[in-house]
């Protein structure tokens, strides 16, 4: 029998920079104040990195007996939503709205214009009373009925209203800068979904993907941020906003492309977004994300985009419905069995069909589905298995990216050796138009490339390779690779470039690292404590250097909840402990240097949610780790004797 204190870890890419013969240095703050990110350096003697160019990659299984115990795939939340309920009112194809069988005959109804000002606000047109048959030529259109002079309904409508009158963004125009009619690509985005995780919940959407677009899954994908921002950066501008510190390998670090103020101060319009870049070429261009309190590239108190950077964006329809009123939030919410990812797929689907004649492409991204609960998506495989097969003529002659920005991150799946991967490693699944799958050389080089180890950077190099293949020729070569100095990442459609690929050449923070390593659990006992808090005088510290130790409770251990000795390097420990106050959750590895223990990688890992008790502080990446004085009990006052 196998000794249970022993066993194979994939760890958070750190944990294998530290492996076998450790590492050369290690970091005692990191400063994001607004500018650069700056890093305090001590060499830690007696230590290498000889073998940092291996890189052992193995997929974790779907399912286990642990994880067959806590999931339930037949888990449907919206069970017992109210399926009776259909919207009053309808959205013509000419862009008129009427009331339909299912509005009471006493019902007065207008509509209106929903229009974007901002990523935050609408501008809203006047209203028109139903009768007067008024043609809606934008996306977005709201209708408020009134029965008896009260608010009775409240529904928002989307369509995708084809522009003809623009001259930049006729037909015409759009065709002349296109050599041929290129492939469209469609960019699917569900948030927080790991690699082993949409095997597990979308089953069926897989298995379709396969059989019908011949998809190929690209299993060691890895994160290169901690959320959704850093990642999406990387997705759709090619960029790392973060410096990577890579001592550890004996290796220069490789400095942020952006600073703080370029990629968050500073409005993102002309810094390349892909679908941007589509668009010059000729392409009719869809964006389309769910969250509704702000946009990842805003989010938190980020500039984003001043204007809208896609022909049609959904943006207007999400700031309404959060700003909207209980009717209609009551009309268009989960009682009612509407879901946010369904309102992406419906407007992606108008977006199709509004376009037939012309490459395209899309991004939508669903965060609501995925972000909070590894139950909940098990409901949606059947949603968007049906809305490929309707859509099937469609996705069939195009590029299809059905991805995620991470895995989950927080709660019990966390925190499961399945999940621990699942983290650094979210879902990639690639499928190329019909008449391309013939290509020997684009059919190898996916089959060849979906078991290396990859970023996000390479998925973004795949999009350029896309949008400048297609539109010289329609008879592509990907026989060889391609090299551009300008980009981070190398195209999946190609050889990837020849030499080592593992966390010490590639860009990828070493925390995120998902190659395997060894690691020995220790009993948790008194003679580790000074382990444990190691963390919180690190943290301290971080909030201290970033000035905000003033509105953030200084943190203390309250419990030393997990320890593993990493195989063959002298004291170094991953440590798992819980903070107080707050009660955070953290992850890290910390070394013992003389009668010291120090943490050794710039960012620490919180496991459990933390919602708003951060919020004080605008600091992405030290939200996690504050706990806001502002939440910390009164203290009592004494009564007046």
């Amino acid at each position: 029998m196998q000794n249970p204190n022993r066993f194979v870890l994939l760890l958070f890419c750190g944990l294998y920079a530290f492996s076998l013969l450790g590492v050369g240095h290690y970091y005692v703050n990191i400063i994001y104040d607004g500018g650069d990110s700056m890093q305090k350096q001590v060499l830690v003697p007696g230590l290498s990195s000889a073998n940092f160019d291996q890189c052992k990659l193995v997929s974790r299984p779907v399912w286990t007996e642990y994880l067959k115990e806590k999931l339930d795939p037949d888990f449907d939340p919206m069970k017992t939503c109210n399926r009776s309920f259909s919207p009053w009112t309808e959205l013509r194809p000419d862009g008129r709205v009427f009331i339909n069988m299912h509005g009471p005959k006493e019902a007065t109804c207008r509509a209106r214009a929903v229009l974007f000002k901002s990523e935050y606000k609408t501008k809203n047109g006047e209203w028109h009373e139903i009768n007067e048959e008024f043609v809606f030529e934008n996306d977005i259109v709201e209708v408020e009925c009134k029965v008896n002079e009260v608010t009775a309904y409240n529904f928002l409508h989307t369509q995708v209203w084809r522009q003809k009158s623009d001259t930049e963004h006729s037909d015409t125009h759009r065709l002349s800068r296109l050599a041929s009619k290129p492939p469209s690509v469609h960019i699917i985005i569900l948030d927080s979904i790991g690699s082993s995780h949409g095997r597990r919940i979308f089953n069926r959407t897989h298995r379709f993907l396969r059989e019908e677009f011949g998809a190929v899954e690209m299993l060691h994908m890895t994160k290169v941020g901690e959320n959704s921002r850093p990642n999406a950066i990387s997705l759709t501008f090619g960029k790392v906003i973060g410096q990577i510190q890579r001592d550890m390998y004996r290796e220069p670090s490789i400095p942020a492309d952006w600073t703080y103020k370029e990629h968050c101060k500073t409005y993102l319009d002309d810094k390349g977004f892909i679908l941007k870049q589509f668009e010059k070429s000729g392409y009719i261009t869809m964006w389309a994300e769910d969250y509704r309190n702000a946009c990842v590239f805003n989010f938190p108190g980020c500039n984003g985009f001043r204007n809208p950077q896609t022909t049609h964006y959904m943006r207007p329809f999400q700031v309404r419905l959060d700003g909207g009123g209980k009717t209609m939030k009551g009309n268009m919410g989960k009682g009612n069995c509407f879901e946010s990812h369904l309102f992406l797929n419906d407007y992606h689907e108008k977006f199709i069909k509004a376009y037939p004649d012309l490459p395209k492409a899309s991004l939508t991204w669903a965060v609501y589905l995925g972000h909070d609960s590894p139950y909940q998506p098990f409901h949606a495989d059947i949603q968007y298995e049906q809305f490929f097969e309707r859509n099937k003529e469609e996705f069939d002659n195009s590029f299809v990216f059905f991805l995620a920005d991470h895995g989950m991150r927080f709660g019990w799946y966390a925190e499961d050796p399945v999940g621990q991967r699942d983290i650094n490693n979210p879902m990639l699944m690639i499928s190329v138009p019909r008449n391309l799958r013939q290509n020997a050389d684009l059919t190898a080089n996916l089959e060849r490339n979906s078991n290396q180890l990859l970023t996000h950077l390479d998925t973004h190099a795949t999009f350029v390779d896309i949008l400048e293949t297609f539109s010289r020729n329609d008879s592509p070569d990907f026989s060889e690779t391609t090299r551009n100095p300008t980009l981070n990442g190398s195209s999946l459609l190609r050889p990837l470039p020849l030499g080592p690929r593992n966390c010490k050449t590639l860009p990828i923070p070493p925390q995120y690292c998902i190659c395997e390593t060894v690691k020995y659990r220790l009993n948790v006992t008194d003679q580790y404590v000074a382990i444990g808090k190691a963390v919180p005088t690190y943290l301290n510290v971080r909030l201290a250097e970033n000035k905000i130790d003033k509105i953030c409770a200084a943190l203390d251990l309250d419990e030393l909840m997990e320890l593993h000795r990493i195989d063959g390097a002298n004291e170094l420990y991953e440590v798992t402990v819980k903070l107080k106050p707050g009660g955070g959750i953290f992850r890290t590895f910390v070394m013992r240097t003389g009668d010291q223990y120090s943490v050794i990688v710039p960012d620490v890992p919180r496991l459990n949610k933390y919602g708003t008790v951060g919020h004080c502080t605008s600091i992405n990446e030290l939200r996690p780790i504050c706990f806001c004085k502002s939440n910390l009990p009164k203290a009592s006052t004494p009564k007046a004797g």
